[in-house]
């Protein structure tokens, strides 16, 4: 990046720590008549000193292991509790007298969308293991980034009328936000991002392929009737039972977010640290849909039966391989972005639930027809004339 920017994203990091450190210690102070201001201020000026800390680093090796657990620590707690300063801030402002509560909480939405940035680049661009960017890539961004609308409005603090409530539980407007952070976090770690263009050395009529294939299990998982294999293609129920927006919302946010970090993010940073192997694609490829598949374990946390879960694991894990040559071999993010939109839409808004149920047997044999069919391929696009048209994508994205 250009210095100038640099020095702006660096002043824009100091101007927002102080300014929303500065609001927490006032609202210590000022609540329950100071109560918890001694414990609570000391741990508000421990933890700012130690953010602080890599704006003020020189070049100097003193302290270095100290150094970069920081930066993994001070990662962690802003993506995750900046939004809630935020809140806190425009809370007292609110007690102003001339200042609306509501168009402070529309201004604090829109200004999530770009908190992060520099949080990104002085705190997160430092972490130079390709193992440690995944990890917080994977968990404290995307989780902090995507949910912070929600968890903005988490505390009673503020009153937000319920359309915000909605736009912001379906994290539709952190997804954006995820994509403006990631993209800056990237170009500061020397990655260039996607395009929406196609590959003009691609064979239209294998991205058409894709593109059917995408379709049709896009309408086969949504809609498709038949509980057994002798019905499955030809039993079809195209009812939608809850086409609410908050539903096309939520459908559409992993879509844009989790497209972006797993296809374009995890992706790219597997093949940079498999640049010089051999078997590059297929390590990046075959790992990033193994992560894809197992991040979604999480959903045990949230309610969904176990063996619903190992279900969807298998399933995430296939999808993501097939989505990964989609996105290498296209050349074009929004290919990957569209099915796994389409996928997620379509069945919310057909089964009206955002979880899934425990499977039956035939479920199970689906699934299996599933990896058979993505895992073909993954196989297919990932050898002969398709392989060197990704491969030829691939050097010229990573020079």
């Amino acid at each position: 990046m250009a210095p100038e920017i640099e020095q702006l994203l660096r002043r824009w990091y100091v101007g927002q720590l102080l300014v929303l450190f500065v609001a927490g210690l006032v609202q210590l102070f000022v609540t329950n008549n100071g109560f918890f201001f001694p414990a609570g201020g000391m741990v508000l000026l421990v933890w700012g000193l130690f953010a602080w800390w890599p704006v003020a680093e020189d070049d100097q090796e003193q302290w270095w292991r100290l150094r970069h657990v920081n930066y993994y620590v001070q990662t962690v707690l802003q993506f995750t509790l900046f939004p809630v300063l935020l809140a806190n801030l425009l809370a007292l402002l609110s007690q102003v007298s001339w200042l609306d509560e509501q168009g402070l909480i529309a201004v604090g939405l829109a200004y999530l969308l770009v908190m992060f940035v520099p949080v990104a680049f002085v705190v997160t661009r430092p972490i130079e293991s390709v193992i440690g960017r995944i990890a917080v890539l994977i968990t404290a961004i995307f989780s902090g980034v995507v949910s912070a609308h929600s968890t903005f409005l988490l505390l009673p603090i503020l009153k937000a009328p319920a359309v915000f409530e909605m736009v912001s539980d379906t994290g539709i407007l952190g997804a954006f936000g995820f994509v403006i952070t990631i993209w800056v976090l990237m170009r500061a770690w020397g990655l260039k991002g996607p395009t929406a263009r196609f590959n003009r050395h691609a064979q239209a009529g294998l991205i058409g392929l894709i593109m059917i294939v995408g379709a049709a299990f896009s309408l086969w998982n949504a809609f498709s009737a038949g509980g057994s294999w002798a019905t499955t293609f030809i039993h079809w129920d195209f009812r939608l039972r809850s086409a609410t927006w908050q539903m096309f919302l939520s459908g559409l946010e992993p879509g844009i977010a989790e497209e972006w970090l797993y296809r374009f993010a995890v992706l790219t940073l597997l093949l940079q640290a498999f640049r010089h192997r051999k078997h590059q694609l297929d390590w990046a490829v075959w790992l990033s849909g193994g992560l894809f598949g197992l991040w979604h374990i999480t959903n045990v946390f949230a309610g969904q039966p176990l063996s619903a879960t190992i279900e969807q694991m298998i399933f995430a894990a296939t999808l993501g391989w097939f989505l990964a040559i989609a996105y290498l071999y296209s050349g074009s993010i929004l290919l990957p972005m569209a099915i796994h939109a389409a996928i997620d839409v379509l069945s919310m808004m057909a089964s009206g639930s955002q979880t899934m149920v425990k499977p039956d047997a035939f479920e199970w044999q689906t699934i299996g027809f599933t990896v058979i069919i993505f895992v073909g391929l993954t196989i297919y696009f990932l050898t002969g004339s398709r392989r060197q048209v990704m491969q030829e994508r691939v050097n010229q994205r990573l020079m």
